[in-house]
């Protein structure tokens, strides 16, 4: 083979070029960003009003040669909020200590933006002590973010501390919430009925919480319910949905996947066992998200869900 051609090739072959004629393609950040502002335009079609709260897209937030100032501007337009983990704390060597200097300022840098858009802000970091967690609150509410904190990564238990701002007024617009509850992993719950009856006693004006509990997914008259207030009110209640990785546990998985997995799944996340990084770009992983009566998005919205809670949009990186 030719040295020059050789040497073409390989340059053509890296994530976000074509091979015919070595024409670009879209980078990891626009592919993500296109996702994004697909299932914006869609949920709007089946749903209007519908919310989309972005876990991870800070990253995305940032104007780059791969990710030009149109990216963000459309990732603003489609999202309804952003939601950032690790904002003023970060796990260093199984201790839980202050982000650094240079870090926080970038955060806020980016934050800056969906705050200036007039679009919900919300922190969530992992700290056990109540005099972190009090600093994190009050760092938070300096800053206009909306900001929780929890001991657990696992997501599986609800705060026993009064939440921020409690009030009994009906939440209308996702950046009138006040304060809010993420519970993801049900299964510390020794029933449907405890799960659901706690999440009911919740003061928060914004619960985000899963599709499913066990192999069944909510009913609209359990998300009804859960969207009143004890306090009284109307709150949202928004379902988790990732884009950027599969889980094994999840109804739409395959069980020949384990011995032979689809194109379209990447690599696994050694950090949580059975999932895995996805081709968020690929037709076969779009068609799990959105688009028919099985699909996992029209599930959430079939169900009454006031959103969904879009989770590891930072998967791009895994693809540059």
């Amino acid at each position: 083979m030719d040295l020059r051609f050789r040497t073409m090739l390989c340059a053509c072959l890296g994530f976000g070029l074509l091979f015919s004629g070595c024409e670009a393609r879209p980078s990891p950040q626009t592919e993500m960003v296109r996702l994004v502002a697909d299932i914006h335009s869609y949920a709007q079609a089946r749903q209007p009003g519908f919310l989309l709260v972005g876990n991870g897209a800070a990253g995305l937030l940032e104007v780059t040669r791969e990710n030009p100032e149109e990216n963000v501007a459309r990732l603003l337009s489609a999202l309804d909020g952003f939601l950032t983990e690790s904002v003023f704390y970060e796990s260093v060597e199984d201790a839980t200590v202050p982000r650094s200097a240079e870090m926080a300022a970038y955060l806020a840098a980016m934050l800056a933006k969906p705050l200036a858009a007039g679009k919900a802000v919300f922190t969530l970091d992992y700290v056990s002590d109540a005099a972190s967690a009090a600093a994190d609150r009050a760092q938070g509410r300096a800053a206009g973010y909306v900001s929780m904190t929890v001991p657990r990564r696992e997501l599986d238990v609800l705060p026993q501390e009064p939440l921020t701002g409690e009030n009994s007024r009906s939440v209308a617009r996702l950046a009138a919430v006040r304060n809010f509850v993420i519970l993801l992993n049900p299964g510390r719950f020794e029933s449907r009925a405890a799960y659901l009856a706690a999440l009911r006693a919740s003061p928060a004006d914004l619960l985000i919480i899963d599709l499913y509990y066990g192999a069944a997914p909510l009913t609209r008259r359990e998300v009804a319910r859960l969207q009143e207030k004890p306090q009284g009110g109307r709150r949202f209640v928004l379902a988790y949905l990732s884009v950027g990785e599969a889980a094994d546990y999840r109804p739409y998985w395959q069980k020949h996947w384990a011995a032979k997995r689809p194109d379209w799944l990447a690599q696994p996340n050694p950090a949580w066992p059975g999932s895995y990084r996805v081709k968020y770009w690929s037709r076969p992983w779009r068609r799990i998200l959105y688009g028919s009566a099985d699909a996992y998005l029209d599930e959430i919205i079939d169900a009454g869900f006031d959103g969904a809670f879009l989770d590891v949009m930072d998967a791009w990186q895994t693809f540059q």
